[in-house]
């Protein structure tokens, strides 16, 4: 251990010391810049005095620490300034500012790396990319996990392969192609946090909370959970009203009716089906249609079953009868322009039409008197004409 020279080792240079201590680890250990002493009392005065080679005369005294590294060069037999420091503590000092930069060089290493990623995949189209990666840079999650670059990259995979598929898989198969781990992709692991981040963020809907806003989120990417929580409301497919999951549909045959099918949005257009018109099969999508739901249409569209599909005039209803004409072949019934305006006059009160306007595809016009009039139409408002003209 190097020996300090008693005019070094002065108990009143204790404060001292730890203010050039603290200067140094946070200036990369390099003696540069000023620091500046207040308040010192006579002893430590005439000992800073010794350590600068010069009087000290007012408890107020700045210190050049670049000089005061030359002078104890020269004078200290030990070496320059740091290494009085670290002879006088009895250990090495920490090159925090080196700390600080590699902390932040592996902050930014994720994203760095989901950049060169996209950049590398020029045809995997994710125009939500930057904006999921800055939701994740403000959560700070990426911070504590384990290797987060291998995470993140990962996750764009899976959210590529999402993006670009139109196939159902279950999120075992998937966690098992993607990541050889059929357990990959379980609710509490980190990859499955990004990814449902990341499909939030594709869809622009809120982080799933719950296990069925999870469940949601995920059969939007045509990603089935499990084969018995999602159910499919009929009526007229199986022996009266059923609730189908895809337990049910694996394992026993749909029955097509050789009659027109009534696709709806809402449980209340089918019930009235059921007590007034039992005659009818319906198939009801509550809304955004399930994982189940799409299979229950699919198998009635291989089976070249006419399905006539009515939903609420409003923007979410018309985004879903687009998706329902193009993906399986739906007809939109009684939701033409002129239905639309009908069913409008005879509202006895009116619903504020809210949201961003959808192009209605089977018939722009509808589009248009929609925004003219701007009055929302749900199924049950219009449930007496359904009835009646099917």
């Amino acid at each position: 251990m190097t020996e300090v020279p008693r005019w070094l080792a002065d108990p009143a240079l204790e404060p001292v010391w730890r203010r050039v201590s603290d200067a140094l680890e946070q200036r990369g250990l390099l003696p540069t810049g000023r620091i500046v002493l207040t308040g010192m009392e006579r002893t430590t005065r005439h000992a800073v005095a010794g350590i600068l080679g010069r009087p000290v005369l007012t408890d107020r005294a700045r210190i050049d620490l670049a000089e005061l590294d030359q002078f104890l060069r020269e004078r200290s037999r030990i070496g320059g300034l740091r290494e009085v420091v670290e002879a006088i503590q009895g250990e090495p000092l920490t090159d925090k500012a080196a700390l600080r930069s590699a902390h932040g060089t592996s902050r930014q290493a994720p994203f760095a790396a989901a950049h060169a990623w996209l950049a590398a995949h020029p045809e995997t189209r994710l125009p939500w990319a930057d904006e999921w990666l800055a939701g994740l840079r403000r959560t700070g999650y990426l911070t504590k996990r384990r290797n987060p670059v291998a995470l993140i990259e990962r996750a764009l995979e899976i959210l590529a392969e999402r993006d670009s598929g139109t196939d159902i898989i279950s999120r075992a198969d998937l966690a098992a192609r993607t990541c050889g781990d059929a357990h990959a992709l379980d609710d509490d692991r980190p990859l499955t946090h990004l990814v449902l981040r990341g499909l939030a963020t594709a869809y622009e809907m809120e982080y799933p909370i719950s296990a069925t806003q999870r469940r949601t989120l995920w059969e939007r990417a045509s990603v089935q959970t499990d084969t018995v929580s999602s159910t499919c409301l009929t009526f007229g497919l199986r022996d009266g009203l059923a609730h189908l999951t895809l337990w049910d549909l694996q394992r026993t045959v749909v029955h097509v009716p050789s009659s027109k099918i009534l696709v709806c949005e809402n449980p209340r257009v089918l019930e009235a089906f059921a007590e007034q018109r039992p005659e009818v099969a319906v198939v009801c999508t509550s809304g955004e249609p399930n994982l189940v739901t799409l299979d229950v249409l699919r198998t009635l569209r291989d089976s070249r079953a006419e399905m006539r599909y009515h939903g609420d005039f409003d923007w979410p209803g018309i985004a879903i009868t687009n998706r329902l004409i193009h993906a399986l072949g739906v007809c939109p019934w009684r939701m033409s322009a002129t239905d639309y305006r009908q069913a409008v006059q005879n509202l006895p009160d009116q619903l504020e039409l809210t949201g961003a306007p959808v192009i209605p595809d089977w018939e722009a016009e509808l589009g248009r008197a929609m925004v003219e009039l701007g009055t929302a139409v749900h199924e049950e408002s219009v449930l007496e004409t359904l009835i009646t003209s099917f």
